[in-house]
């Protein structure tokens, strides 16, 4: 959801020490990935609406060290590119449905207890996603 490794490591660093401090709200019995979800889908929205008020220029895109054969990898970093570009044109609220959906495979009743929203919205979130994201892709490739 982040874009970027150190973030991302961060985000989990956060949702991890967020959890111990109220480790007393978990009920036992109850659904553990969904509550560490739900911290660290706060989590990443609190730190995009704390990025938005400082205005922090993001950090450049990282490559993987597991690059493809040489005569791809010109073409497999442009298409990373232009899909991190059409991802950040997403909403951090449509971003966070789009990968609790298509990274977590979570039905949209999950996802929409996890963001605070209804299944209905987290629905039209995604169908946002997609129409975004094939738009852009698809005029670019």
């Amino acid at each position: 959801m982040t874009g970027h490794s150190q973030d991302t490591e961060d985000l989990a660093q956060e949702t991890f020490l967020k959890a111990l401090e109220r480790l007393d709200t978990f009920a036992p019995g109850t659904n553990l990935r969904g509550w560490l979800l739900k911290i660290a889908c706060n989590a990443f929205l609190d730190s995009r609406r704390k990025r938005a008020r400082l205005k922090l220029a993001a950090a450049p895109p990282e490559v993987e060290d597991r690059a493809p054969p040489a005569e791809r990898r010109l073409e497999s970093t442009e298409q990373a590119e232009l899909a991190r570009a059409a991802l950040d044109d997403l909403t951090d609220l449509t971003r966070a449905v789009f990968h609790l959906r298509v990274q977590e495979e979570l039905p949209f009743r999950d996802i929409a207890e996890l963001v605070g929203t209804t299944e209905e919205s987290a629905r039209w979130h995604m169908h946002q996603a997609r129409t975004i994201l094939i738009a852009k892709l698809g005029r670019e490739s």
